[in-house]
């Protein structure tokens, strides 16, 4: 009997891979001749929201199938842009690779709740939605697996949800240095949501960042402490309550850099102050930014680089050719390369 179907794709980010998706990857192999899965969240640095490599996602997936089956799927990964535009002209293009206009296509999918929206972004694919009996919800497994006090607990309480192989993935990571640094950093965010219950939401969600760029060059820092610990991020931090946006911006530039400039200097830098917005750009909860990026103009300069020396939150910084930022996407914390694609318009590899 002959498929309905020669293509059908799946979306999702996997985080963790549980009997749920195994419904829609084992529909879709049922339908069609070959599957795309798209794995989102793809190319950046693991946090609790994202602790797993897309690679370790992909092993997961295959794992829970037979040879035969897993011959029949090709992943295709795509990285957060947390712009939807941009996102779904990523997954459109990489799908155009293997999807000619003779192909029958389906998009399969279960519309649960508003955090499935994107499945309506595809008019041309059939949309093929199943029924789940199945309520499970990766974040709470996500949660369960660095909260509870040990891991074999915590497999313990997930093990239902979760196949064999999949379980047995999580049992060898968790021996893994980045289960112990994501447990670490879980239990500073928890800690810290905890300080801060019941001050008022515009207060602690409110942060500046400073871009700064010279000589075609960007100012970043590594991050000291969790949650990012061991990250290059933009330099910033949380508004203060009297200050201005601009005023925020330039203190944290100064607090973690050092950087040796008059205010005055960088307010005339001062090109362009963006905000970034997207509810899920940050683990911490809802955190909107407001960056501005300050552009060096060397004839302004004493010397050819300003003189910065790490401070505050930050173990180093450097000035970081915008050339090499592609390659260290997987090394930048948060949403920090979006932002920097954003102002400096780099290509990501």
């Amino acid at each position: 009997m002959t498929s309905k179907y020669q293509k059908a794709i799946v979306i999702g980010r996997y985080q963790i891979y549980h009997k749920g998706h195994e419904q829609l990857t084992n529909r879709a192999l049922e339908i069609a001749d070959e599957v795309l899965v798209i794995v989102g969240s793809s190319f950046q640095s693991r946090n609790i929201r994202n602790p797993f490599k897309w690679t370790e996602r992909a092993a997961m997936i295959a794992a829970t199938l037979p040879e035969s089956d897993q011959a029949r799927l090709r992943f295709l990964p795509v990285r957060d842009y947390y712009d939807d535009t941009l996102w779904n002209a990523d997954v459109r293009r990489q799908v155009a690779e293997y999807v000619s206009d003779a192909h029958r296509v389906a998009l399969v999918g279960f519309k649960k709740d508003e955090s499935t929206y994107y499945l309506n972004n595809f008019p041309a694919w059939s949309m093929v939605e199943i029924e789940s009996e199945l309520d499970i919800d990766a974040t709470a497994l996500r949660n369960q697996l660095f909260a509870a006090e040990s891991a074999g607990i915590a497999l313990a309480n997930i093990v239902s949800r979760i196949s064999m192989p999949v379980r047995e993935f999580l049992n060898d990571w968790s021996n893994s240095p980045e289960y112990a640094a994501l447990k670490a950093e879980y239990a500073k965010i928890d800690q810290d949501n905890q300080v801060y219950a019941g001050i008022p939401w515009d207060v602690i969600s409110t942060t500046v960042d400073a871009v700064v760029t010279c000589n075609d060059h960007v100012l970043l820092g590594k991050r000291k402490n969790h949650p990012g610990k061991g990250l290059w991020a933009i330099p910033g931090g949380f508004l203060e309550i009297r200050e201005s946006l601009l005023q925020g911006a330039i203190r944290e530039l100064k607090e973690e850099t050092s950087l040796n400039l008059p205010d005055a200097t960088l307010r005339d830098c001062l090109q362009h102050v963006k905000v970034f917005s997207h509810p899920r750009r940050s683990c911490r909860g809802r955190v909107i930014t407001h960056a501005h990026h300050f552009a060096l103009e060397t004839a302004w300069l004493d010397e050819t680089w300003p003189e910065i020396k790490a401070a505050d939150d930050l173990e180093s910084v450097a000035w970081v050719a915008i050339t090499q930022l592609p390659a260290l996407e997987e090394e930048l914390f948060e949403d920090h390369f979006a932002i920097l694609c954003n102002f400096l318009s780099f290509q990501a590899d």
